[in-house]
């Protein structure tokens, strides 16, 4: 994959919404993309479980779908009820676990975000890192009048391959009776997220928009023994007319114009926790789909092109017993332009063998073309390859400014002080101060001691 952005400048100023900008938006794709079986496919995987306060202890093979040949290119894992009082985002053990299970296979977390306990991440493969720009994370506070966070959402938005993408990972309202709360947090996420990128500035502006997460809509006017009757039965369908979801957008109050697949697996809430028994205590409540993933396409945001979502799968992992909620997994086969073939906006030239302990210049040349002017408060990150993300450097140096005006390129130098311990596979990565844009990503090298490498290195 290669995202258009890298050669098609002109396209950055298109806004989603009328004006000038649409107009160039749709002359681009009208001149440069007029059949839409040009368009290539990117496989785009989605999570969502309310994990119950509970640590990662189960085997998740199955929950990222990893024994699959190829792996998706894109994952997309919203939890809710994560344990609070631990670390931000990146450092959640969460996060780690994920971090650890995927990177050994090619991918790298592209943004992380959290909430109280909402936490949204989601991984590329490394190879496509320089597909996916302009990314950002937004949070909205809905629980306790919105100034506590426990309710609400939180979203990751990219552009990839020329058409932006959204997940929004949401924990609405709780309890049956409170159905018009539900939808009135749902409206808070939709009306206090704003974006800064030049394309889109809300949710609903995205060429594709995901919303996962424990939604809580549940079932009404049944009892739990009646609804458990039917899953016996597994007649979904008479359940499903009495989801609150499923009501509310038919009445028009809730994103009616979202998709969602066939609710052909049992209700995903609640359980005893460490069985597939539903609820058994006192409250005895009503199993509910309160776990969804539904979706939404702009598909006539472009002119002579059509984009889509082909739904592959929609279904809950009853297997997995550690919180009082079922895993529920969507995988999507979305429509993107096609990978086209120019450099990035920043080529490193790196010797292929450094030496620890040694001073190191890298020369790099920035495309005077690029979207992005280079400034000084942009650096330059070195990585060992196996990296999970672009937080995960070894040191870094700053950037030249004003590098696209010298045709012959800009040298910047890493100390040997920073290197002395370090050997194996590396790479060194252009970061743009600017919503920390990966612009350029150098080949593989090796760091190696040198003769003059202190022996207690090798200690």
């Amino acid at each position: 994959m290669c995202s258009l952005k890298s050669f098609c400048p002109m396209y950055h100023n298109v806004s989603f919404h009328g004006g000038v900008f649409a107009l160039y938006r749709a002359l681009w794709s009208f001149l440069v993309f007029s059949l839409t079986d040009i368009l290539d496919l990117v496989i785009l995987k989605l999570v969502t479980w309310n994990v119950g306060d509970e640590e990662p202890l189960a085997d998740f093979t199955d929950l990222l779908d990893l024994k699959t040949d190829p792996l998706p290119d894109i994952y997309g894992i919203g939890l809710q009820e994560v344990v609070s009082g631990e670390y931000g985002a990146y450092k959640s053990s969460w996060t780690a676990l994920f971090n650890d299970i995927l990177a050994p296979k090619g991918f790298c977390l592209l943004k992380a975000v959290k909430m109280q306990g909402l936490l949204l991440v989601v991984y590329i493969k490394k190879e496509d890192l320089l597909c996916a720009t302009h990314v950002e994370s937004e949070i909205s506070r809905a629980g306790m009048g919105g100034w506590w966070g426990n309710k609400g959402g939180v979203s990751i938005r990219f552009d990839l391959n020329g058409v932006n993408v959204i997940i929004v990972n949401a924990h609405l309202a709780a309890h049956r009776h409170n159905s018009a709360e539900r939808i009135e947090d749902f409206l808070t996420v939709l009306d206090t997220q704003k974006f800064r990128d030049k394309d889109v500035d809300h949710i609903l502006d995205h060429d594709y928009v995901f919303w996962i997460g424990d939604l809580n809509f549940r079932i009404d006017d049944l009892t739990q023994e009646e609804v458990q009757n039917l899953i016996e039965k597994k007649d979904f369908e008479t359940l499903r007319k009495k989801d609150q979801d499923h009501l509310a957008r038919k009445a028009g109050t809730c994103v009616e114009a979202s998709s969602e697949g066939q609710l052909d697996f049992p209700p995903t809430y609640k359980f005893d926790k460490g069985t597939d028994t539903y609820d058994s205590s006192g409250k005895r409540r009503v199993p509910a789909w309160c776990d969804r993933i539904l979706w939404q396409v702009h598909d006539d945001a472009f002119e002579k092109i059509t984009i889509a979502a082909e739904l592959l799968e929609y279904k809950s992992l009853p297997f997995y017993v550690l919180s009082d909620h079922k895993p529920v997994v969507a995988t999507f086969k979305l429509k993107v332009f096609p990978c086209q073939k120019f450099p990035a906006p920043v080529i490193f030239d790196v010797e292929k063998c450094w030496k620890a302990g040694q001073n190191v210049v890298v020369r790099y040349k920035m495309r005077k073309n690029s979207e992005l002017m280079s400034s000084s408060r942009d650096w330059i990150g070195l990585y060992k390859d196996d990296f999970k993300h672009l937080n995960d450097y070894v040191t870094y140096v700053w950037a030249r400014e004003l590098a696209e005006g010298c045709p012959e390129g800009v040298e910047v130098t890493f100390s040997g002080r920073y290197l002395s311990g370090c050997r194996g596979s590396y790479r060194v990565a252009y970061i743009s101060n600017y919503k920390d844009t990966l612009l350029g990503l150098s080949e593989e090298f090796q760091l190696k001691l040198s003769h003059k490498t202190d022996i207690s290195i090798l200690k």
